[in-house]
C-alpha cells in the first residue's frame, strides 16, 4: 500500500505546474507519465498498479501498470481490484452524512450518549465528550490500530461490540477531544459501528446500496474477506531478488480499511 501511494504520489508531483518542484521534469504527455511510473515500479519493486487519470468529464486513462499477479504474469487491467485502504473512510464519512440529512444523528452528537456500549475511556468526559465529528477528524485522541489488531489470523469476523473491545486500550482519549489530530484507524471502527447502528444494516450493504451501484463501480467490493482469483490484484514482499506471496487477510478494521476497487471504479 505505501508503494502505491509513493507512485501515485509521485504522479501528482510530475504533472504539477512548471516551477512548482524544482529539478523535477514537468510531465506533457501520458507515456511520459507512464514511463517515470514504471522507472518508480522497477526502482520500489512494485508489481503492478491501478492508474486511472480524469480530466473534468474525460477519462484521460483507466487501467494500470505491471503485473496482478507475479507468478501468473497477470496484467493489471481497469477491472483489476486492489485493496484501497484508507479511501474505505471515505465513504464512511458519506455514509454518515446521509443519515445526517435524514435527522438521524448529527455531528456534534456525545458518542457516549448515541451509543454508551463503545468502551471509549476518555478522563475528560464530564466537560470534553468525544464527538462524531471527533470521530471523522481524528480529532478524538485515540490511539492508532496496534499491530496485532490489524490483521484478522483466525477463521471468523468478529461484528458489533465484539469487534470494539478488540480495540478498548486504543480507544483511550490521551488528550482532551478536539484538541489536536492524530490519525486513528479505531476511530473510524467507532465510526462504521455507528452507520450501521442508526441504519439498521451491515456497513458493506450499507455502502454497496447507497454508493457503490447508485455510482455505477462495477467491481469494488466492501467484504472483509477477500476471495483470490483472476479479478483480484497480488500482494507481494521482495527481498533476496524475488517476490513473495502475502495472504489475503481479513482487517479488523473493516469499515476503515476493507475496500477494494479496481480503476474502472475510482473513474466513477
Amino acid at each position: 500500500m505505501k508503494n502505491l501511494l509513493l507512485a501515485a504520489l509521485l504522479a501528482l508531483l510530475l504533472t504539477a505546474p512548471a516551477g512548482a518542484q524544482p529539478g523535477i521534469p514537468t510531465m506533457r504527455t501520458l507515456p511520459q507519465l507512464q514511463d517515470s511510473l514504471r522507472a518508480v515500479m522497477t526502482r520500489e519493486h512494485i508489481p503492478g498498479l491501478m492508474l486511472t487519470l480524469v480530466s473534468h468529464d474525460s477519462v484521460l486513462f483507466e487501467g494500470g501498470l505491471g503485473l496482478a499477479g507475479v507468478t501468473a504474469k497477470r496484467p493489471v487491467t481497469a477491472h483489476t481490484l486492489f485493496r484501497i485502504g484508507s479511501v474505505t473512510k471515505t465513504f464512511i464519512t458519506a455514509g454518515l452524512m446521509q443519515l445526517i440529512e435524514q435527522g438521524k444523528l448529527h455531528l456534534n452528537d456525545e458518542v457516549h450518549k448515541i451509543a454508551p456500549e463503545i468502551p471509549i475511556d476518555n478522563p475528560w468526559e464530564a466537560t470534553d465528550p468525544v464527538r462524531m465529528v471527533h470521530l471523522l477528524e481524528h480529532t478524538a485522541g485515540f490511539d492508532d490500530v496496534d499491530l496485532n489488531h490489524m490483521y484478522n489470523n483466525t477463521a471468523t469476523d468478529p461484528r458489533g461490540p465484539a469487534v470494539l473491545a478488540i480495540f478498548r486500550n486504543e480507544l483511550h482519549c490521551r488528550w482532551r477531544p478536539g484538541e489536536r489530530m492524530s490519525y486513528s484507524n479505531p476511530g473510524y471502527q467507532v465510526a462504521g459501528y455507528l452507520l450501521e447502528k442508526f441504519s439498521g444494516q451491515p456497513y458493506e450493504q450499507y455502502l454497496t446500496a447507497h454508493f457503490l451501484r447508485p455510482l455505477a463501480m462495477p467491481d469494488a467490493s466492501p467484504a472483509l474477506r477477500i476471495v483470490p482469483g483472476p479479478g483480484m490484484s497480488r500482494g507481494y514482499s521482495y527481498a533476496d531478488g524475488r517476490y513473495r506471496t502475502l495472504p489475503l487477510l481479513p482487517t479488523y478494521v473493516g469499515p476503515a480499511s476493507s475496500m477494494s476497487a479496481s480503476a474502472a471504479d475510482m473513474t466513477q
